[in-house]
């Protein structure tokens, strides 16, 4: 699972990284959670292009937008499959630029927060999906653009820690992610076998009271 992350790159570091073709509106955030506004990557007609989602998928065909407060990840290893999130993984792929994410372990009497990051502190991303939701009702039109996390079971390391990880893609496996002429055995296979090497720190139990 992946339900709280930071993000503290420059954003020229951002725009170099993953070649952005867009001025976009930027700022740190060290406790991103569901629900709130997320930069994103896609695949535009020129370059890659960074915008803001709400982090929480809503299928189009769902009658509900609640739903997508459940849908904060997908499984990558049946995300080509689920009714909620086939469509997306096949035409709507994304990454979510991350420095990091946290999970939460019990300690004694309490869940102690860890922060996770890579060992090589290179920039990377999330890879995600995304949908676009729209409902029109008495004259009114909504639209609402959301997105979720892909997940897989933790490597040796992670295990310690959580049963579940983020897919963590370098720029140049998210390069595949985006391609939109990448095949499906191809896009499971990199999900599959990605392996990032992650080191771990305790930081304040006071994160939880902390939304930003």
């Amino acid at each position: 699972m992946c339900g709280r992350y930071f993000l503290y790159y420059d954003k020229d570091i951002i725009i170099d990284a993953f070649h952005l073709i867009n001025e976009f509106n930027y700022e740190e955030k060290f406790n991103v959670a569901p629900s709130h506004n997320i930069l994103t990557i896609i695949r535009g007609s020129e370059g890659n292009r960074a915008g803001y989602m709400k982090w929480g998928l809503i299928p189009k065909w769902a009658n509900d937008p609640k739903i997508g407060n459940k849908l904060i990840n997908a499984r990558s290893e049946t995300v080509h499959e689920k009714p909620s999130f086939k469509e997306s993984f096949y035409q709507k792929r994304c990454l979510i630029p991350s420095s990091g994410f946290y999970e939460w372990v019990k300690e004694g009497s309490r869940k102690q927060p860890y922060q996770f990051s890579l060992k090589e502190k290179v920039p990377f991303a999330f890879a995600g999906i995304w949908s676009r939701w729209k409902r029109e009702s008495e004259g009114k039109f909504e639209e609402k653009i959301t997105c979720s996390i892909l997940t897989k079971e933790s490597n040796s390391f992670m295990r310690n820690y959580h049963d579940r990880m983020p897919i963590m893609l370098q720029p140049e496996e998210g390069e595949m992610w985006l391609n939109r002429l990448s095949e499906k055995k191809e896009l499971l296979k990199l999900v599959a076998q990605n392996n990032p090497e992650l080191v771990a720190e305790r930081v304040t139990i006071d994160l939880n009271t902390h939304n930003n």
